[in-house]
């Protein structure tokens, strides 16, 4: 399964896109608002006339890093 990354353009946009895709697909979420899925499940944003764009790839590297190396936490 092909995978893209992808940034809502606005945040009503985001809303209603996370919200169509988790019922509709499999998304994840990563540090960033950047989201993961597969590249058939770009089509129902493009159905529902959602604004998206693809992120960059230093913006999905940052949100894998975040993942990967989070910062400490200070107690």
């Amino acid at each position: 399964m092909q995978t893209v990354y992808i940034k809502f353009v606005t945040e009503e946009d985001r809303v209603r896109g996370f919200y169509e895709l988790a019922k509709n697909a499999r998304v994840s979420s990563l540090p960033g608002a950047v989201y993961q899925l597969p590249r058939d499940a770009v089509k129902i944003l493009e159905d529902m006339h959602i604004a998206y764009r693809r992120a960059t790839d230093d913006e999905v590297k940052t949100a894998h890093d975040q993942v990967r190396n989070p910062s400490p936490s200070v107690l």
